[in-house]
Parts: C-alpha cells; structure tokens; sequence
C-alpha cells in the first residue's frame, strides 16, 4: 500500500494495519515529503476511506507534505496524486 526506500536494502512496506493508524500515516506523510516514500493507489484509497479526507488534511497540516490552507485545497492536491499515479501505470 505504501513503501519506504528505508531501511537499506530492503525499506519499510507499509500495510493495512500501518495505514490505520493515524501516527504511521503522519511518519509516512513526513516521508513521502522528503521523497523517502510512495503511497500507491491502493494505500490512498484505503486512507481515503478509512479517514477521510478531514483527518487526512489534519494528518497532513502536522506532516506539511502538501502546503494547502484548507480541506478544499486538500482535496484538490490528493486528486491531482491520483492522477499522477493512475497516468504512471
């Protein structure tokens, strides 16, 4: 669902039960920020779903991965992620 370059060689696979808990998702968040880690579409989904995007952008707002001033803002920079990823494949 998600993947971290760290710890060398293999990383980090973040699963489910990673993606439910809310401070996972904020150390992922910082990572993904400093390019040290992916959430595929499957993880945003999941953290879509099981979140929402209110706790997610209050996730983010600690993390500061995407820079928005509100939900609305946020929601538009997930989408735009989605599509970068559903474009990659």
């Amino acid at each position: 669902m998600a993947f971290r370059v760290f710890p060398e060689p293999k990383g980090t696979i973040y699963y489910y039960s990673d993606l439910i808990d809310k401070e996972k998702v904020e150390q992922l968040f910082d990572y993904c920020q400093i390019l040290e880690a992916n959430i595929f579409k499957e993880g945003w989904e999941l953290l879509i779903t099981y979140h929402g995007f209110k706790t997610l952008f209050e996730i983010n707002e600690k993390s500061g991965w995407f820079d928005c001033e509100n939900l609305d803002e946020y929601k538009l920079y997930v989408e735009s992620y989605l599509a970068d990823i559903s474009k990659s494949k």
